[in-house]
């Protein structure tokens, strides 16, 4: 569940800052009721944010395998394509007759072999009664070893002709969207010739300019934090981090590519994402994100003393994570704050209530 960040008009805020007022000398009653955090001193670790480029890990194009005319095309520019989808649909008469052909041979031969198979056996009985010479025995066995071969070169011939008649279909190798398309349908085609290109969604990475005074200390921690377009911090670090070996001349940026997870949604090439590197760690003040109160330029919490409960106005820095939010200023060690500004809302309200209704008896 994401941590709220409570907002509210400038009116209301001018409520709260009156209302607070009243509040010290009910604190007693508040305390027993507000959820609190205290504000801790962590140790986070220290970075240095860019912006990276969202590239494809697989991308390139499919070519022609085997001869043939272009019958039909399945997919065009910008389409997204599943793995083995049909992609290209060639003439295939002449693979077809190829591998027909081929399969009637293997099944003659087949029958050809398993003839000298049986040949062979029957004249091995016989031998060993002795009422063959061994050269009769000898010869019936090349004739079999010699009908084995032609048998496996007919079947070997038999799998070159379903692999050629199976690139007649030229399919996807993998899921992705394509670039371009370099064919119509009517053309002819040959081997080598291109006719889709393409790159996959399923791995991508980031590629990240470093200035060169920063690379070091990068490549030092080898850490990364990427924040996804959902919002989600995504931690990277280790072998999934490769530094180039040299320098960009003109910028003097050394490229730093970082290796995404498979499978992230709503994640596409082209895109540019915020990539923090850590250089080293830091000393912060941290509260939980769902106690912070935001309108406008004000930013502002809930603070709680034993006998008083008060509006204050901070400065915050950047999330630490899903829970915790730094605190540059306003602010010490120890303090609580309500992590639940509603309830502190509703509290003053009701007592805001009590009072006016007090003044009137």
């Amino acid at each position: 569940m994401m941590n709220k960040i409570y907002r509210f008009s400038i009116k209301g805020l001018i409520f709260l800052f009156l209302a607070s007022s009243h509040i010290g000398a009910f604190g007693g009653a508040f305390a027993a009721t507000l959820p609190v955090k205290t504000a801790e001193q962590i140790t986070i670790p220290d970075t240095l944010i860019f912006t990276g480029t969202v590239e494809a890990v697989n991308s390139g194009t499919a070519s022609a395998q085997t001869n043939g005319r272009v019958i039909k095309t399945y997919f065009d520019v910008g389409d997204l394509v599943q793995k083995d989808a049909v992609m290209v649909q060639l003439r295939d008469t002449q693979q077809k007759a190829n591998y027909e052909a081929a399969q009637a041979n293997v099944e003659a031969l087949a029958a050809k072999y398993h003839s000298a198979e049986k040949e062979y056996i029957r004249i091995s009985d016989i031998y060993k009664k002795r009422l063959v010479s061994k050269s009769v025995l000898d010869n019936t066995l090349a004739q079999r070893d010699a009908a084995k071969a032609s048998f496996e070169a007919a079947k070997a011939k038999l799998k070159a002709a379903k692999v050629q008649l199976d690139y007649t279909k030229v399919r996807a190798p993998y899921s992705g969207i394509v670039l371009k398309r370099h064919i119509e349908v009517g053309e002819t085609v040959h081997p080598g010739m291109p006719l889709y290109t393409g790159m996959s969604l399923e791995y991508m990475r980031i590629i990240a300019d470093v200035p060169q005074k920063d690379i070091d200390a990068i490549r030092q921690f080898k850490q990364a934090i990427v924040e996804l377009p959902s919002a989600k911090q995504l931690s990277i670090e280790g072998d999934k981090l490769t530094f180039f070996g040299y320098a960009d001349p003109v910028n003097a940026t050394f490229k730093v590519r970082v290796n995404l997870p498979a499978g992230i949604k709503g994640l596409y090439p082209g895109m540019y994402l915020k990539t923090s590197f850590k250089i080293g760690e830091r000393s912060t003040l941290v509260i939980p994100t769902s106690s912070i109160i935001h309108r406008g330029d004000v930013t502002a919490v809930y603070v709680q003393t034993a006998d008083k409960l008060s509006f204050r106005q901070i400065v915050i820095g950047s999330e630490v994570d899903d829970s915790l939010i730094e605190v540059l200023s306003g602010l010490k060690v120890g303090e609580s704050v309500v992590t639940e500004p509603s309830i502190a809302i509703e509290l003053m309200q009701s007592q805001e209530t009590r009072i006016a209704g007090e003044s009137h008896e």
